[in-house]
């Protein structure tokens, strides 16, 4: 007489994916490796006959719009992010990433330092 003895293995689960892995599949899901070296090439190169990029020309516009009238450089340059950070998601493109990587170094213009300790203890200059 044999005697077969059937043992059930479960099978292991897959492994969760690192944090860097995870972040790499989000990051490019919107645009390729190339197209973002592009973007960032094409919005951080000086253009030849000015010495500037179209990046700091934006912040230096945004700093700007913000000696006018503080409100006036936050909206125009987080509306405009976040008008390039749409664009981007709804249909990536080199172009949506390019004006995604203009208009986020723009709020960079936008901001002054003193502004937290202003909205944090109230003081005004």
């Amino acid at each position: 007489m044999v005697r077969h003895t059937v043992e059930l293995v479960w099978a292991e689960p897959e492994p969760e994916p690192s944090r860097w892995a995870r972040l790499w599949a989000w990051a490019t899901r919107y645009v390729r490796p190339w197209q973002a070296v592009a973007a960032v090439a094409g919005a951080l190169v000086p253009i030849p006959w000015t010495g500037y990029s179209v990046a700091t020309t934006w912040a230096y516009t945004m700093s700007e719009a913000r000696g006018m009238h503080v409100g006036l450089g936050y909206t125009l340059a987080i509306g405009a992010f976040g008008l390039a950070t749409y664009r981007l998601i709804r249909a990536p493109r080199t172009l949506h990433l390019f004006a995604t990587v203009v208009t986020g170094i723009g709020v960079l213009g936008a901001i002054d330092l003193y502004d937290p300790v202003q909205i944090l203890t109230g003081v005004r200059p």
